[in-house]
């Protein structure tokens, strides 16, 4: 349930107005069964720690995961994920992304097919001074390989870097599973991705770095978590000086902290501003900003 918001006290939800029809039928069954556990005491045991001074036994209670994955191929029904630790499959325009239930990947599937489609758009648009479409794509806090898998049709080659190595796992494999060929997925921390890459393998690019891809072809995608780019890494940004940045964030306030030093430092312009209302009724949106370098000639 939600919790109070003058006290800890919990308010019972008996059905989430924006989840899923089936979310919401998967989450009753769950409830029934939580309530019977809690008639049984089962849920009101304490946790066993060290105890701290001032502190209290934190009781037992239920942390719940509900996630719809792509229908059952055989049957067609609805499937809805529980256990953090079970593979599920959503598809996103066509690209099937294939990842654990407990690691992060939008879960609004509504609003998310839009999301993709401003992203690739955003960044596939012709450059002013060449006339031609960027040539690169270097995907920051890549996940999954949401937005680099969505846009590899449009890029002769894309780069996909993230600090888990569960996560670029599952890239690399949800590459293979779609026969994308042209994006390379590697393990490494976002702070260090033009100072320490680790040296591309895909064919015609053997030994290039991600620095060495041609700036004035190249567009890079940001999705960092919600606390924003570290100042380590928007340095390095800066000095590479890529054509165009494609930012999405979940947090707009450390995204337009960032943003004023893309603009004030990188020598960016702000092309576009767009918001993602994944959360109706709360206070959490998505919000899309399009930076594009400036020509100082």
């Amino acid at each position: 349930g939600f919790q109070q918001s003058s006290n800890r006290k919990l308010v019972d939800v008996q059905e989430c107005p924006i989840a899923t029809s089936a979310i919401n039928e998967k989450y009753k069954l769950t409830r029934q069964s939580l309530y019977a556990q809690a008639e049984q005491g089962l849920l009101n045991k304490t946790k066993k720690k060290k105890k701290k001074r001032g502190s209290r036994n934190g009781a037992l209670g239920a942390t719940l995961l509900f996630r719809q994955a792509d229908d059952d191929p055989e049957t067609g029904d609805p499937m809805v994920v529980t256990d953090h630790k079970e593979y599920m499959t959503t598809t996103v325009k066509g690209i099937r992304f294939r990842y654990q239930a407990g690691n992060f990947f939008q879960n609004n599937n509504h609003v998310l097919p839009l999301m993709v489609d401003a992203v690739v758009e955003a960044a596939t648009k012709p450059v002013v001074a060449t006339g031609k479409p960027p040539s690169f794509l270097i995907d920051c806090y890549c996940g999954s390989g949401l937005f680099a898998l969505s846009a590899a049709s449009q890029f002769q080659l894309c780069v996909g870097i993230e600090v888990n190595d569960k996560a670029v796992e599952e890239a690399t494999d949800n590459a293979k599973l779609n026969n994308i060929d042209n994006c390379q997925f590697v393990a490494a921390s976002a702070e260090a991705i033009f100072t320490s890459p680790p040296e591309l393998t895909m064919p015609g690019f053997e030994q290039y770095k991600v620095q060495e891809l041609a700036r004035q072809e190249t567009v890079v995608v940001l999705d960092p978590p919600r606390k924003g780019c570290s100042p380590e890494f928007l340095e390095q940004l800066y000095e590479y000086s890529p054509q165009r940045i494609v930012y999405m964030s979940c947090g707009p306030a450390t995204q337009a902290r960032d943003a004023k030093g893309i603009v004030e430092i990188g020598g960016y312009g702000i092309v576009s501003i767009q918001p993602f209302d994944l959360f109706p009724q709360t206070k959490h949106i998505e919000s899309l900003i399009i930076f594009e370098k400036r020509d100082h000639s």
